[in-house]
């Protein structure tokens, strides 16, 4: 789990992003000022399970996934 607080995708700063090995998802929980304001599944592309999501350095988000061949991905805007 992690808070997003890069630049790369400046509507989701503040936001929480929440990884589901069960439901194979990544869900974006939309924030402001401390509260819960939305919350939608994102990256659902991925189709794989989630063991983590963390906002990185340089602004993009990294999500790990979950298996024997699992995979790191870089989220960037497109």
């Amino acid at each position: 789990m992690t808070i997003y607080k890069g630049t790369a995708f400046p509507d989701w700063h503040g936001d929480l992003f929440v990884g589901a090995l069960v439901d194979q998802e990544v869900r974006r929980i939309d924030m402001d000022l401390g509260k819960v304001v939305g919350e939608e599944s994102v990256f659902a592309e991925v189709g794989a399970r989630i063991r983590d999501v963390r906002s990185g350095p340089d602004g993009y988000l990294y999500i790990l996934t979950d298996s024997e061949s699992g995979k790191l991905l870089r989220v960037v805007p497109d």
